[in-house]
């Protein structure tokens, strides 16, 4: 069976606040009451995404409660602590120390992630250097 239409379950459709608009019995009819793309609205109902069309959607049972939800839009991308880290030659001086793995990466031009695989060890160098995450306090971490 398709994901569109599956039986004794509706699409459901919110606002970006959490009110209830309508209920749908597939991505199809959802698309053409609202003009919302199908895929839109299917990724959003199934957690790919959290908005589509500007509208939440989720999949439910048909009988559920028709009852506002609680709606947490907030980005996770970059909130987290920065990982301070320290640059040195193949033979242990101490040549820079830098913030982040990002700010290390615009500022010497070297990959992101080649930086985090020679911090955490699966690999030796990145650009050349020896790479080690530097101790900090926690308090420390979120100062930048």
């Amino acid at each position: 069976m398709s994901r569109t239409i599956e039986a004794g379950y509706v699409y459901r459709q919110y606002t970006t606040d959490g009110v209830m608009v309508a209920d749908y019995k597939s991505s199809r009819d959802a698309f053409a009451a609202t003009g919302v793309s199908i895929g839109s609205i299917a990724r959003a109902a199934h957690g790919e995404r959290k908005t589509g069309g500007g509208f939440l959607w989720r999949k439910i049972p048909e009988g559920a409660p028709k009852e506002n939800i609680q709606v947490d839009l907030t980005s996770k991308i970059g909130n987290h602590a920065k990982c301070p880290l320290v640059q040195m030659t193949p033979d242990g001086q101490v040549v820079g120390e830098y913030m982040s793995i990002a700010h290390a990466s615009r500022a010497l031009k070297i990959n992101r992630r080649s930086l985090s695989c020679a911090i955490n060890g699966s690999q030796k160098t990145a650009g050349g250097y020896v790479w080690v995450a530097k101790e900090v306090d926690e308090e420390e971490a979120y100062d930048y």
